[in-house]
């Protein structure tokens, strides 16, 4: 059922019966050359997550201005369901993982 739905989602063939009734969507204005944006939540999903388009950009590392990269996120979320301090940590802990996959391994 997984791989058939995963083979619509990337023909763009799904039907509304099909993505109905989640509870967290991500989405990704990113792929169409967007910066940033502020998702909606569809009801009943608790949450979204956007994620715009990585750039080049200069950061901060070990005091050093280096050229670095950046991908904004943006998470929308049911404040009746979700606690705000929670989905700071959810993003942190994402942040954390993207910035070095290695994290996402469990040893």
């Amino acid at each position: 059922m997984k791989s058939r739905i995963s083979t619509r989602a990337r023909e763009r063939k799904l039907t509304i019966d099909e993505i109905r009734d989640g509870t967290f969507t991500i989405t990704n204005y990113g792929s169409l050359n967007g910066n940033f944006g502020v998702p909606v939540i569809n009801y009943p999903e608790v949450a979204i997550l956007g994620t715009g388009r990585i750039t080049q950009k200069p950061v901060i590392v070990n005091d050093q201005i280096v050229k670095g990269w950046v991908q904004p996120l943006s998470l929308s979320f049911d404040h009746r369901i979700v606690d705000g301090g929670d989905s700071a940590r959810f993003v942190n802990d994402l942040v954390t993982m993207l910035a070095d996959p290695t994290n996402m391994l469990m040893l």
